[in-house]
């Protein structure tokens, strides 16, 4: 199990590596829906880093990608919700 706090990091994280512009997004950034200001190939990618580094952490097996686009609309925080969620199911 991790903490809330652990999966907002690594979701930090992956934003930071994968987008140029990091600093201007925040957890109530809209992630995916039409507010999103995001590439749809730098979405998959920040999904991707999320599952990697969940197994690095020994969370495997997780399809994130899924998941996700369950949704039409999801923040960051959201998106960290969700994660959180299936981590704890």
């Amino acid at each position: 199990m991790l903490k809330k706090s652990d999966i907002n990091s690594i979701l930090i994280q992956s934003i930071n590596e994968v987008l140029e512009n990091s600093e201007q997004f925040n957890l109530e950034s809209c992630f995916i829906g039409e507010d999103s200001i995001i590439e749809s190939i730098d979405i998959v990618q920040i999904i991707s880093l999320v599952e990697d580094k969940l197994e690095e952490k020994g969370f495997e097996g997780f399809d994130l990608l899924e998941k996700t686009f369950e949704n039409n609309n999801l923040k960051f925080s959201d998106f960290s919700d969700l994660i959180e969620k299936e981590i704890n199911n």
